[in-house]
Formats: structure tokens, sequence, C-alpha cells
């Protein structure tokens, strides 16, 4: 693989995100290639690293629900890179499936759930605080399936926010923060510590900007499939006008079917 294909799947990588003019995003990326390639060349798979993630994210999971708020972050952050890795090393082999990419995001979706339904668990005895990490997976959910959907649609969308990379640093970040003032004294209310007013935060604050940034999604998405539709005659595909001539179809509007699929199945 020359450095020109490495730089075209970064890009690749990198857009449809805010990171995507981001030199120190790009290099990370391009470090994260060479590191699949040389994992690539001692026989471990894409689907190898795929399942790994997976595993990962049950025991992060597992070590929130059991209030190990540390642990989890670190095995969290261990299974975004296994998630990173997979891609890489399944392009730098020449191994990219289309089972792999509808793998990958299958994973994605569990690993997403798995640490915060242990958050539900840790704070099940908090009353309807247990809510606020519900709404947070809820969001991960929704934003992924609205980019996804629209995509598979034709949609182009603006660079988005909160997709996977950005919900996985916040909610390590909450986990960090959490565990570290797992022990202090300070109560609020007679049931909350600081450490479950930082989860809750940080879980409330991914919960909002993820129901936002699905919001915007679904707001792109629908200026540009109508934007579409009032281009072609009649404001159906193919429709003729009421002249009887045949209506003018938007030149290049169909797309591929197997391109479309893999995007919708690869969303993030």
């Amino acid at each position: 693989m020359t450095q020109d294909d490495v730089d075209a799947y970064v890009a690749g990588r990198l857009s449809g995100t805010v990171w995507a003019s981001s030199t120190t995003a790009k290099t990370l990326y391009g470090r994260c290639m060479t590191a699949g390639r040389r994992l690539g060349e001692l026989g471990i798979t894409p689907n190898a690293l795929t399942y790994g993630s997976l595993v990962l994210a049950l025991l992060a999971g597992a070590a929130v629900a059991t209030g190990h708020l540390l642990t989890a972050a670190t095995i969290l952050l261990l299974s975004g890179l296994f998630d990173v890795l997979d891609g890489m090393v399944a392009r730098a082999t020449g191994r990219a499936t289309k089972f792999g990419a509808l793998l990958d995001s299958t994973v994605d979706r569990f690993s997403d759930a798995l640490p915060l339904l242990g958050l539900v668990i840790l704070l099940s005895s908090h009353g309807w605080w247990v809510g606020v990490p519900a709404a947070a997976m809820l969001g991960a959910v929704s934003v992924s399936y609205v980019r996804a959907r629209a995509e598979s649609l034709g949609a182009k969308l603006p660079p988005l926010f909160m997709r996977r990379a950005e919900r996985l640093v916040l909610l390590v970040i909450t986990l960090l923060l959490g565990g570290l003032a797992w022990n202090a004294p300070a109560r609020f209310g007679g049931e909350l510590g600081w450490a479950q007013v930082l989860l809750l935060t940080g879980l409330g604050l991914m919960a909002v900007l993820s129901f936002a940034a699905a919001a915007v999604a679904l707001r792109a998405a629908q200026r540009a499939l109508e934007g579409e539709g009032s281009l072609e005659a009649g404001g159906a595909p193919n429709a003729e006008r009421e002249d009887g001539a045949p209506g003018d179809a938007e030149p290049g509007a169909k797309t591929d079917p197997d391109s479309s699929a893999l995007r919708a199945i690869r969303f993030r």
C-alpha cells in the first residue's frame, strides 16, 4: 500500500466528521494505519479485532456496573482502539469485505450500549436519575441511525458532531472523573455524591449533544432529499410532466446500490 493509498483511506475515514481538516487527526490515523499493517503482517485478522473490541466493551460494562470506573475507562479506550485498528488491518491486508463492514457496525452498536447499560445498573438505586444514562444510550442510537439512513437514501450530509469517536471520548472522560471522585465525602441531596454528580453531568451532556446532532442530521437530510425531489418533474422520480413530456432526471441521480448499502451499514 502506497502513501497515497494511506492518505486516501485516512481522508475517507475522517470524511463527514468535524475532524476532516484536522492535521492532528490525520497524523493519528496515519500512525494507526501503520500499526494496522504491522498487525496484519503478524497474522491478526480484522474480525479478530472486531470481536476483541466487543469483548472489551462487555468487560468495560461489567466494570462500570460494579463501580470500577477507572478500570472501565481504560478498558473502553482499548476497545475503541481495537475498533479503529480492525478497519486499518482490513485495508492494509486487502481483507476489506461488505460482511466485515456489517459486522463492525453491528459490534459498534453493542459497544456503544454496553458501558451505558453498566451505568444504568450502577445508578439504578438513585431513582429517576437512572433515566440519564438511558437517555444517553437512546441519543447514541439516534444519531447513528439518522446518519446511516439518510446516507442510504442518497442524502449528502455536512460534517457532523457526536459521532462514535466523540461519544467515546466524552464517556471515557466522564468515567475518569467519576472514578477519581468515587470516595469523595461530599453529598448532594442525601443520595448523590461527587462521583454520581459528575457521572450524571457527563451523561446528560452526552444525551443533549447526541439528540442535537440527530436533529441537525435530520434537518440536513430533509433539505438534501427535498431539494432533489424539487428538481424532478412532477415531484416524483421519472415522472411525466403535465404536458406529457418525460421528466428531466437529475444527471447522476442514480447511485450504485452496493455503495449505498455499504454506507448504510458502516454508520458511526
